[in-house]
């Protein structure tokens, strides 16, 4: 009876060592695919005729569509995918997450974004900010084009 016991509180402590690594590995994940939106979010006109360049930093800072900002976004959703992956984050994240990194490699610019903002919802989902809800909370909303 002891021994089924031991095996028993083993066989608990096992299951939650290996849930809380799991948990990390989707929060970064979705840390990682928040940071790619806002890498792929155009500049914020809101609907009226803005110049991006207010100040002189603002003349070697890349917006949106450019080439080499979907390359760093597309870089920064394989990582994602690749810790979500790991840390069981749900079949719809993972699925949203390819697709994104599969329109970024083609230059598809809009659609990337916006299969990247649907995956951040189902990570958001599956619980990998909890006790961080800011890149859930905090992802630009503005540009030609939002999520539904």
């Amino acid at each position: 009876m002891k021994r089924q016991l031991m095996l028993l509180v083993a066989a608990a402590a096992l299951v939650v060592s290996t849930a809380l690594p799991a948990k990390a590995q989707v929060s970064e994940s979705t840390s990682l695919t928040a940071q790619a939106i806002k890498d792929l979010t155009d500049y914020p006109a809101l609907g009226k005729r803005y110049t991006a360049y207010k100040t002189p930093e603002d003349f070697t800072k890349q917006w949106g569509a450019e080439v080499g900002t979907m390359k760093k976004a597309t870089a920064t959703l394989q990582d994602a995918l690749g810790k979500a992956r790991s840390g069981n984050a749900g079949k719809k994240g993972i699925d949203q997450l390819e697709m994104a990194v599969r329109y970024c490699g083609s230059s598809m610019h809009k659609e990337c974004r916006l299969h990247a903002q649907g995956a951040l919802y189902y990570l958001c989902q599956a619980g990998g900010a909890e006790s961080n809800k800011e890149p859930c909370e905090k992802v630009p909303r503005y540009g030609s084009y939002v999520a539904p």
